[in-house]
């Protein structure tokens, strides 16, 4: 048996000295890890396709025999009987080539806002790698930073990227929005990206903690800018942390997000990853969020891996409080209940679905055996999960049980298309699996 990652085999992170694997984040041994490193960048020397595909046999083979420090224990790491053939290939591509930012938030660090520009030529690098057909199986490329809309060249490496690479490419762009962004606003109405912005705050005061700049204001009105173009291509963010998680806090970030008329927009809750426990309290506050927003009418709500791997290590005695702390609040309608629903249809067969079937008491100990899993990517259906046959989207055309999306990235796109193939989306749930 192989250790190995789909990470190490096809995706890659540029950023502006050095090339990674992966952006995933744990920690083992008291040591925050991941972010796995591939190749060091010399100074203006683009690394060439066999420079990558060295790198990622070399990671591997550290894996193997647990002499790779970024990898040790990593939870993502997966067992395979066939030895993977590493290539160039490319399927998932992150860019974070410089780390200019103008904001400074405190579950951040220097790698993202330190001021690094890139060693090399990026819009290079990326045509060598199109010539090479490292992009030919690409769908996504995501932007980080630093503040990618700061970098003067963003929209000269965007359109680059696009007239280069898999014409299904489609672009994900992690912005705070702080400054409007024209460029942003033309592939938003191009219809070739998507944007995530978090917002972390309620108020400007906790903004201001949290994210170092007063630019509260800027921000919602930028979202609502952006929102106005297509709502759906628009991702709010919410990372909790202790000075951010308070009911009062979150009360006033709903009304915020209903001001602005972000109510069609996707809402992803997430947790500081800096955090190596998730406290309690915390846990009890990214419910009570998930509760506010659906009872305002947010239908596309959805916790990310940082919390979802959380969540279902609970002990029995914290399920209780939480439960009991949703009764007292009138909020325990957002917990899925297993004897109403019964039939399931999980959209998704990655981390978040493993967790929720292998981990969680709706799963456990109701011992729900009328499910299904359907996924979108052609390489995961037909093969088994959980004994499950993957099924592909077409399977929901005929099948009228309720549908959970086990996705954190992609929810978007899930989202949209299962209104396509359904007509409407009465029969996607959203709540919480416990």
């Amino acid at each position: 048996m192989y250790k190995t990652c789909k990470d190490l085999e096809n995706s890659l992170y540029v950023a502006p000295n050095e090339i990674r694997a992966c952006c995933k984040r744990f920690f083992f041994e008291g040591k925050m890890r991941g972010d796995a490193k591939l190749l060091n960048i010399t100074k203006n020397k683009t690394p060439t396709v066999e420079d990558l595909r060295k790198a990622r046999q070399k990671v591997f083979d550290e894996i193997q025999l647990n002499k790779n420090e970024d990898c040790k224990q990593c939870v993502f790491l997966k067992e395979v009987k066939d030895k993977p053939k590493f290539t160039s290939n490319i399927s998932y591509l992150s860019i974070e080539h410089h780390s200019v930012c103008n904001l400074r938030c405190t579950y951040c660090s220097e790698i993202y806002w330190g001021g690094k520009r890139s060693k090399y030529n990026v819009v290079e690098f990326i045509s060598y790698l199109s010539e090479n057909n490292s992009f030919k199986d690409c769908d996504q490329v995501v932007w980080g930073g630093g503040e990618p809309t700061l970098d003067k060249s963003f929209e000269q490496i965007l359109e680059a990227i696009h007239k280069r690479a898999n014409p299904k490419i489609y672009h994900r762009v992690f912005t705070n929005s702080v400054r409007y962004s024209e460029a942003i606003t033309k592939f938003l109405k191009l219809g070739l990206i998507k944007i995530v912005t978090s917002v972390d705050a309620g108020t400007a005061e906790t903004f201001l903690k949290t994210r170092g700049r007063k630019k509260f204001l800027n921000v919602f009105e930028n979202l609502r800018k952006y929102s106005e173009i297509d709502p759906t291509k628009i991702t709010v963010k919410y990372i909790f942390m202790e000075e951010n998680c308070s009911e009062e806090e979150l009360d006033l970030f709903v009304e915020n997000c209903i001001k602005n008329k972000l109510s069609n927009c996707n809402f992803q809750l997430s947790l500081n990853f800096k955090k190596s426990l998730l406290e309690f309290e915390i846990l009890k506050s990214i419910t009570y969020l998930f509760f506010k927003l659906s009872y305002n009418g947010f239908k596309k709500i959805f916790l990310d891996d940082h919390i979802t791997m959380r969540f279902n290590s609970l002990t029995k005695e914290e399920l209780k409080k939480i439960k009991n702390y949703l009764i007292k609040k009138n909020a325990e309608k957002i917990l899925l209940n297993p004897y109403k629903i019964k039939n399931l249809v999980i959209y998704g067969a990655g981390t978040i679905a493993t967790d929720i079937i292998k981990k969680t008491n709706f799963f456990k100990q109701m011992q729900i055996k009328n499910y299904d899993i359907v996924d979108s990517d052609k390489k995961k259906i037909g093969k088994l999960f959980f004994d499950k046959k993957i099924q592909p989207p077409s399977f929901l055309e005929k099948d009228d049980r309720f549908i959970f999306i086990a996705t954190a990235l992609g929810y978007d796109e899930v989202f949209k298309k299962i209104i396509n193939i359904k007509g409407n989306s009465e029969k996607i749930v959203n709540g919480l699996i416990l």
